[in-house]
């Protein structure tokens, strides 16, 4: 056996013992059944410790190269070779295009934009593109407190497991802080989840099964659609008018099908932005209460409001149970945390528990209490009020950008009472432009409207977002989006 170690070299003694009887294996100058040297042999032919031989014949028999007995010798062992030659990529589709015949396919290209979205960081371009907070707004000493002190308190097991329900001391301050929105619950209804996503799918995974009428609003959240396509359920479009859904529309759709469920986004919609009035917060309820029907209200930017008063959510007025409440600290604090909430009726909590126990035990223990002693101190009720009053202040400019510059009859939009959007209407024809690309090359960042359609529509609509911009970056970015629109027919 033609083994060299040259000791001068970088690669450790153990490396190339196993590399190069890897080599005489797989090239075949080692056969089946050869009877290797003792470590303690080899060892001493070559030169080197004998435990650094044993930790070679360990790796390689672990790679299965070679096989050992007690009391017997070590042998080369029949091994299915590595592939040398890749399959064509025609062989691997047809094999896994077999496997997943009739299985969800999903828009790759979508979801990957998603992926880009979330790594692409660009001094040069100002992104109107990202739906959270300005990471620059955080308070990171108050955060590090809360580290150390989550850290430093022996009570807090935040190496382990947590309660599937979630930390029960941050499912407590949740309820106190819902209070101040109206919602009056018990810790028997709350369920800590790894932010809105979850929330969804659990409902999802609990309650609406291959054929079951969702109803939702048109556009929508982005990222309902493809579960909507997963679950292979229908999707009812209702259109969003300047004052939120159309409820006479859905009414219409409750006479003609059987709604299972209806997800709506009322306060601040995403990508609209525009606010649902109390009056159709009411008949909503009224509706999905006679045709038992689940509302699931997704309110991830409810403490955004700015400009006069906004509607308590629909969840404060409901006395039957209906609605599933969606909250977060995504939008509002850092989306890194991963931390998310639903409050609902005790026997919904239940049955998303136990499914959220199956999938994935528990949300993150270590982010749940580091956040319960943020909102213990105070802290996060501090953070909300800054942020109101800096992004009240980069509405106002951003709304006076678009009137300043924005040219009135290529562009119109609908100004919001809060959240971080502005859905702009573009009155231009550009069916054979990628907007998002087309507004890249002018160095600004949006999404492109029909993202948030299941149906895309003739017009053509961009989602504009001011979470991570200030005033000079909003006032730039907005002369950009000019300069992109108006070299569009």
């Amino acid at each position: 056996m033609l083994l060299s170690i040259d000791k001068s070299k970088k690669e450790t003694i153990f490396d190339q013992l196993v590399n190069q009887i890897k080599s005489l294996i797989e090239s075949g100058d080692l056969q089946e059944g050869f009877q290797m040297p003792s470590t303690r042999q080899l060892g001493v032919s070559l030169g080197v410790n004998r435990s650094t031989v044993i930790r070679a014949y360990e790796e390689l028999w672990a790679l299965g190269y070679i096989e050992s007995t007690p009391g017997s010798y070590t042998k080369i062992r029949k091994r299915k070779g590595l592939s040398k030659e890749i399959l064509s990529t025609h062989h691997r589709e047809s094999f896994w295009d077999e496997l997943l015949t009739g299985a969800y396919k999903p828009d790759y290209d979508k979801l990957k934009k998603f992926s880009q979205m979330v790594r692409d960081e660009n001094e040069h371009l100002i992104s109107f593109n990202r739906l959270e907070p300005d990471s620059r707004l955080i308070d990171v000493k108050l955060i590090n407190t809360c580290i150390r002190e989550a850290m430093a308190n022996s009570e807090h097991n935040i190496f382990g497991y947590c309660n599937p329900r979630g930390y029960e001391p941050l499912r407590r301050s949740i309820i106190s802080h819902m209070r101040l929105h109206g919602v009056n619950a018990g810790d028997e209804n709350i369920l800590i989840t790894n932010g809105s996503q979850n929330s969804l799918q659990l409902i999802f995974q609990a309650f609406i099964s291959k054929d079951d009428y969702v109803a939702a609003e048109s556009p929508t959240y982005s990222m309902l659609i493809p579960l909507i396509k997963y679950y292979r359920c229908k999707i009812l479009e209702i259109p969003v008018t300047e004052s939120g859904m159309d409820i006479d529309v859905f009414e219409r759709f409750l006479h003609k099908y059987p709604v299972k469920m209806v997800y709506t986004m009322p306060t601040f919609h995403n990508p609209t932005s525009v606010t649902l009035s109390q009056g159709k917060r009411e008949q909503l309820l009224s509706l999905c209460e006679k045709h038992k029907v689940i509302i699931v209200e997704d309110s991830i930017e409810e403490e955004m409001k700015y400009f006069g008063k906004v509607h308590l959510p629909i969840k404060s007025i409901d006395s039957h149970g209906v609605v599933i409440y969606l909250g977060s600290f995504s939008k509002i604090l850092a989306p890194g945390f991963r931390i998310g909430w639903i409050i609902a009726d005790k026997e919904c909590v239940n049955r998303l528990t136990a499914l959220k126990t199956i999938f994935d035990l528990s949300t993150n223990t270590f982010s749940q209490i580091v956040l319960y002693r943020f909102c213990k101190s105070g802290y996060y009720e501090l953070h909300i009020r800054k942020f109101l009053r800096i992004f009240r202040k980069r509405m106002k400019a951003a709304l006076k950008a678009l009137k300043t510059y924005m040219p009135a009859d290529k562009v119109t939009w609908q100004e919001p009472l809060g959240g971080f959007l502005i859905w702009l209407r573009l009155n231009v024809k550009a069916d054979k432009v990628d907007l998002e690309d087309h507004f890249q090359t002018f160095g600004v960042k949006i999404i492109d409207g029909n993202s948030f359609f299941y149906n895309p529509p003739n017009e053509h609509y961009v989602r504009l977002s001011i979470s991570k911009c200030n005033e000079e970056e909003i006032e730039e970015g907005v002369k950009r989006m000019v300069k992109a629109i108006e070299v569009l027919e």
